[in-house]
């Protein structure tokens, strides 16, 4: 190998090297001016950028309270073309810990795993009078995203079950809705969660995300009324609600 080729590696190895091991929080002072407004507060920022953490405050409508975000970046995957991280992000009301990828072959998230109290999607569920307690687990969630298309989505969702306040019934006479588990999957680029009742494994609901339609959708069955103590019209299977929308 050439001397010029030699100095040309050991340079590049400093600089890697360099940033690797630039404090967190010196990143942090000089980029917090441009993030001012965001809801959230940092205290904390400790590590380096390669490895490390944070402690701030939520203020937002939907999350309250601390938060602590531990991150540490894939460096082999940089020479793939790929920037990945491992994130950790921990809250009063939530445990979550997976992996985030951007990159030549899409973006997303894989081996998404944790815990969050179901009222947390009360801002979501509000447009359509529901609200919801329990407590909502993630299980090997992963999806990707490539040229607007969803090429890999796989990973189940497992909701307690608990009270539920829909139109038509006050929050002094919610319905207790029992546990229902949800399976995430792919189909002609699509992104798919399909909902059954724990005890019979039966169809209650099914979410869609159609990115390349710009489109979300939903659909149940009078399953769910049956479930939920209400009156079905005796047919189960028969379409409750069958809707597409577009992404906001």
């Amino acid at each position: 190998m050439k001397i010029r080729n030699l100095i040309l590696l050991g340079v590049v190895a400093a600089a890697v090297f360099a940033i690797a091991l630039l404090p967190a929080s010196l990143v942090w002072r000089s980029m917090s001016g441009a993030l001012a407004g965001m809801p959230w507060q940092v205290e904390r920022v400790g590590g380096s950028i390669w490895n490390g953490y944070a402690l701030a405050q939520l203020r937002s409508p939907v999350l309250q309270g601390p938060v602590v975000l531990d991150w540490d970046l894939q460096g082999l995957r940089l020479l793939l073309g790929e920037l990945a991280v491992q994130l950790r992000l921990e809250g009063s009301a939530f445990q979550v810990q997976g992996s985030g990828h951007w990159g030549l072959w899409g973006k997303g998230v894989a081996d998404l795993n944790g815990e969050m109290r179901a009222s947390l999607l009360d801002q979501s569920l509000r447009q359509f009078g529901v609200s919801a307690s329990g407590v909502l687990a993630l299980n090997d969630i992963s999806v990707n995203l490539a040229d607007h298309r969803i090429t890999r989505a796989e990973g189940k969702v497992a909701w307690s079950g608990g009270a539920v306040t829909a139109p038509g019934r006050s929050v002094n006479d919610p319905i207790d809705f029992p546990a229902v588990d949800g399976v995430v999957r792919e189909e002609d680029g699509n992104l798919y969660l399909t909902v059954t009742e724990r005890q019979g494994n039966q169809f209650l609901a099914e979410a869609g995300l159609l990115p390349e339609q710009g489109l979300w959708s939903v659909k149940a069955v009078q399953r769910v009324l049956k479930l939920a103590g209400m009156s079905n019209n005796g047919d189960d299977d028969r379409i409750l609600v069958n809707m597409q929308r577009p992404l906001p």
